[in-house]
């Protein structure tokens, strides 16, 4: 079984939450660029995907259904302000370093009339990159090939073939990151869980 098909339940529960008002706050945006997209967010979110370009370093097959384009999110091939809204949903801690993350969130400011930017907490005790509880807050260089095979659903599912590439991001380093955005910090039982960008 794939992560994504395991988190699937619990995936719709937190977008539903996340996403109600989206419609009515983004309801003049005609084009939408989503970097780092996932080709089912769109039919969650809007019920139709018309309008929406994905933007990401590969695509699969998933993907044929959605207008796409392969791109590095640090340097997009569109003008300053061409879109109507720059969207990227769990994407900006999957792009290497701070410098690197600046420049996504560079590039998202740049060409987009509006952003909107999401990116889970890192003190929220459930890693969704890991599907596994805790292991996130340990040093990294805990976090061999053997820990990330047996210690995570992840690993069980994958058959340890998972590389953990994240790099958690802090609401003072967003805050630098996109300066001038509003930061909402989304909560699950009183923890914060994720925080969302938006512009």
């Amino acid at each position: 079984m794939n992560p994504y098909d395991f988190q699937s339940p619990w995936r719709r529960f937190f977008r539903s939450r996340r996403f109600r008002g989206f419609l009515e706050r983004y309801a003049a945006c005609r084009t939408i660029v989503d970097v780092g997209g996932d080709p089912n967010l769109w039919t969650e979110i809007l019920g139709r995907t018309q309008g929406v370009l994905v933007v990401n370093l590969s695509l699969t097959g998933d993907y044929v259904s959605l207008p796409y384009i392969i791109a590095d999110g640090r340097q997009l091939p569109f003008a300053d302000k061409s879109v109507d809204l720059a969207f990227s949903n769990s994407a900006i801690e999957h792009v290497g370093s701070y410098q690197d993350q600046c420049r996504f969130a560079a590039e998202l400011m740049r060409i987009g009339k509006t952003v909107y930017c999401q990116t889970p907490c890192r003190l929220f005790p459930i890693d969704p990159h890991l599907n596994a509880f805790l292991l996130h807050w340990l040093p990294r260089e805990w976090l061999t090939p053997t820990v990330l095979r047996y210690c995570t659903l992840n690993g069980w599912l994958l058959g340890g073939s998972y590389v953990y590439d994240v790099t958690w991001i802090s609401k003072k380093k967003l805050m630098s990151l996109f300066p001038g955005c509003r930061i909402i910090t989304e909560r699950f039982l009183g923890l914060p869980k994720s925080f969302v960008i938006t512009l």
